[in-house]
């Protein structure tokens, strides 16, 4: 399985809307559209989107120069050793292209996403409140 820039927007589209990621992202059921990010240029949007061309997504926002939020869009077949495989190679990926960290919020009460974040490298930060945990993975201490 190989990591690739993803460009498109249908690819994208059928994993944020499958009933397997819609309900963790869009809680009111409403249809997600990323054509408009996923078909405009990084430079434009300062959103790269990565799949793994199966069944995973992660959108990583630019939210300062080389630090950037992640999203991850990931269907129900690709869970477990196959999800933490694919989030490494992701997270690789951006560090090899430029991103020095690395960070998300997920909700305290989505245990499977926060053990996700720590199977993948990611540590929670004290800025941390009782409703979120933030977490950040720093290019200096990656280990793949």
């Amino acid at each position: 399985m190989a990591v690739r820039r993803e460009t498109s927007p249908e690819f994208v589209n059928d994993i944020a809307n499958s009933d397997s990621v819609r309900p963790f992202i869009r809680p009111d059921g409403g249809f997600m559209d990323w054509s408009e990010i996923v078909a405009r240029p990084s430079t434009q949007t300062g959103v790269i989107v990565l799949s793994n061309g199966e069944d995973a997504v992660a959108a990583f926002e630019m939210t300062a120069p080389g630090i950037f939020q992640s999203h991850t869009l990931f269907s129900e077949t690709c869970r477990g050793r196959k999800a933490i495989e694919t989030g490494r190679e992701m997270v690789a990926w951006m560090f090899e292209h430029g991103a020095d960290i690395v960070w998300g919020s997920t909700p305290r009460d989505n245990r499977k996403a926060r053990w996700f974040n720590r199977q993948i490298g990611a540590h929670p930060l004290p800025s941390s409140d009782d409703d979120d945990e933030i977490f950040e993975i720093r290019k200096s201490d990656w280990v793949h």
